[in-house]
C-alpha cells in the first residue's frame, strides 16, 4: 500500500465531494442552457472518480499498475514542447484567426506531434473536431467565440 497515493486519492475525492455539494447552491440550468453550476459539477465528478481510482490503486494491490511509467525520452519531451508551443501560439492568434481556424490548426499540429502521418486523417479529424467544438460551444451553449477571418459567417 502506497500511503502517499492513498492520501492523495482521498484528498481528491473529498475535494470533489465538497465541490459537488457546494455546486448545488447555484443553478445547474438557466433558461434551458447550462448555468454556472454545470461545469463545476462535472469537474467535481471527475475529481471524485479520479480520487477513487487513485485510492483503489494505492490501497489494493490487485488494482495497482504492473509497470511504472517512465519519463519521456528526448523525443517525447520534443512532442510535449511542440504541443505547448502550439497552445501558446493558438492563444496568440485566436482573435485574429478565429476559434474555428485556430482550433482546427491546433488539433492538426497536436495529432501530427502524436505521430499521425496520414494526410487524410490530418485533413479530416482536425476539421471535424473544430466544427464539432464550434457547434457545441457557439451554437448549443451560445458562447460568443471569436470568428476572426471567418467573420462573414455571421
Amino acid at each position: 500500500m502506497n500511503k502517499a497515493e492513498t492520501v492523495a486519492g482521498l484528498v481528491f475525492t473529498a475535494l470533489g465531494v465538497f465541490m459537488f455539494v457546494e455546486s448545488w447552491k447555484i443553478p445547474y440550468l438557466l433558461e434551458g442552457v447550462p448555468g454556472p453550476s454545470f461545469l463545476p459539477r462535472w469537474i467535481a465528478g471527475g475529481l471524485v472518480a479520479t480520487g477513487l481510482v487513485l485510492t483503489l490503486r494505492a490501497a489494493l494491490p490487485r488494482f495497482a499498475l504492473k509497470d511504472a511509467t517512465d519519463w519521456p525520452n528526448r523525443r517525447g519531451w520534443a512532442r510535449v514542447g511542440l504541443m505547448l508551443g502550439a497552445m501558446a501560439i493558438a492563444f496568440l492568434v485566436l482573435t485574429k484567426l478565429g476559434f474555428l481556424v485556430t482550433m482546427t490548426l491546433f488539433i492538426a499540429i497536436v495529432i501530427y506531434g502524436l505521430g499521425v502521418r496520414s494526410w487524410v486523417t490530418l485533413a479530416t479529424v482536425p476539421l471535424g473536431t473544430g466544427i464539432a467544438l464550434y457547434m457545441v460551444f457557439a451554437v448549443w451553449l451560445r458562447v460568443p467565440l471569436p470568428k476572426g477571418i471567418l467573420e462573414f459567417l455571421g
